[in-house]
């Protein structure tokens, strides 16, 4: 059996990749400023930045790293559906209002997704077949995340336009 999923520690690790991902938005010619909000409690349901756009858009980003996965080691995008099974409290990008829903690898394959449109295929996609992804539980100390295991290449092929594949090394 695999040790609890410690949160405080993984919320720790997740400094650095949404650092990288800040400076990477930044970089891009229609965005003005880049700003790192996960522990601003005003934008807590909102994304972990904030992105100020060249016309004056203003759009959220909720940034999931994968610290121990390269793109090379998994195919999947981990996608967290319920933060407590117990609870049935939502998780991922069913958890925040955020614009863009992205996953960070390791190797630094950087994956910009449209959460709305992200959510709508998963949840058409489990209406269909409810067995159609990979499910597991993981626990936690004190409760048990419920994550969806999915092949990026059939995300790609279902969000088309909406996804977007990045390499910041």
């Amino acid at each position: 059996m695999q040790p609890p999923y410690y949160f405080p520690h993984k919320r720790e690790e997740s400094y650095s990749p949404v650092e990288r991902v800040r400076q990477w938005f930044e970089k891009r010619g229609d965005v003005v400023e880049a700003r790192d909000v996960q522990d601003d409690a005003e934008y807590y349901y909102k994304g972990d930045l904030m992105i100020l756009r060249t016309d004056g858009t203003r759009q959220f980003v909720e940034v999931k790293s994968e610290p121990s996965y390269t793109r090379h080691t998994t195919e999947n995008l981990a996608i967290e559906r319920w933060s407590d099974t117990a609870k049935h409290t939502p998780g991922g990008p069913w958890s925040t209002q955020a614009d863009f829903y992205v996953h960070i690898y390791a190797d630094g394959l950087l994956v910009v997704m449209n959460r709305k449109h992200l959510v709508a295929w998963i949840e058409g996609e489990l209406s269909r077949d409810k067995n159609t992804f990979t499910y597991r539980e993981i626990p936690n100390r004190g409760w048990t995340t419920g994550t969806y295991l999915i092949p990026r290449g059939r995300v790609r092929s279902a969000l088309g336009q909406w996804m977007r594949e990045y390499d910041l090394e």
